[in-house]
């Protein structure tokens, strides 16, 4: 597998993703081949979409400043976080335990680095939504059946430092299931299956990089994944009674109840 890096100029609100990407493989001399993987930032897909928040305008409720006091976060961006995220289980200093669109991650996905002026930028409004319409707008441009990837980082348990996060995807499946498969020494494989989208997002984040780095994009070639096209992606998520990790944790805290129908049922309303 190759990763190339593509850096790009400043990407701005409401900067046409398709336009940056086009620039940045042509400053790179590269063109798209059959069966790439385009990279993206989740930032830069945001700020494409004109989701920014300015916290000049945020009004803090009291249990975003209840957060605030005993995590050590500004109130307006607490506000931010409980809007933004299904379930709050908990914190550290500067930062919540948070449940979004069916991840544990930090701060619900929103983030005041390389945010312009005092704002900050939430995880695209639909990612799966976000991935589909610029393979699709890729596809057209280039004619080349592609896959994308919008990639934003992660910490994981116990472990110093981020990692990447695949948020989406669009246009290959994202999990290769392993079960039923036979080892180097015939023992059939029970419990395994590998995430092919966070593989590649990982990839992806180590070029990218965390600060000024400017390379909101990366072409992947090679990566061992099979395009299905338009056709809908699988779940890269699972119940919260099946993790490893959430499972163990207790209930969410008070200020943003968990709904039964955000994690498939697995667990019951937390009543207020």
């Amino acid at each position: 597998m190759q990763l190339y890096s593509l850096k790009s100029r400043l990407i701005l609100s409401g900067d046409s993703i398709t336009e940056r990407l086009v620039e940045a493989l042509a400053s790179a001399k590269l063109g798209i081949k059959n069966g790439d993987i385009i990279a993206i930032a989740s930032k830069v897909v945001s700020l494409s979409e004109k989701n920014i928040v300015s916290l000049a305008k945020v009004k803090p409720t009291t249990s975003a400043r209840r957060l605030a006091r005993r995590f050590g976060l500004p109130p307006e961006f607490a506000q931010v976080v409980l809007d933004e995220s299904d379930a709050v289980y908990g914190g550290v200093p500067g930062v919540l335990l948070t449940l979004k669109n069916g991840d544990a991650v930090a701060n619900s996905g929103v983030d005041r680095k390389n945010a312009p002026g005092e704002s900050v930028v939430p995880w695209p409004l639909n990612p799966q939504r976000s991935a589909a319409t610029i393979r699709r707008t890729i596809t057209h441009k280039f004619g080349k059946r592609i896959g994308v990837v919008i990639v934003d980082s992660r910490v994981t348990p116990l472990r110093l430092g981020t990692i990447g996060l695949a948020i989406a995807c669009s246009g290959f499946q994202p999990v290769r299931d392993a079960r039923g498969v036979r080892d180097l020494y015939g023992r059939e494989v029970v419990m395994t299956l590998q995430s092919l989208a966070d593989g590649i997002a990982g990839a992806a984040h180590l070029l990218m990089g965390e600060t000024r780095e400017t390379t909101p994009f990366v072409l992947v070639r090679g990566a061992p994944i099979k395009l299905i096209g338009g056709k809908q992606a699988g779940s890269m998520t699972l119940p919260i009674k099946n993790c490893l990790y959430m499972s163990q944790i207790p209930n969410p805290l008070p200020e943003r109840p968990l709904l039964c129908r955000e994690v498939c049922c697995a667990r019951p309303p937390l009543i207020r």
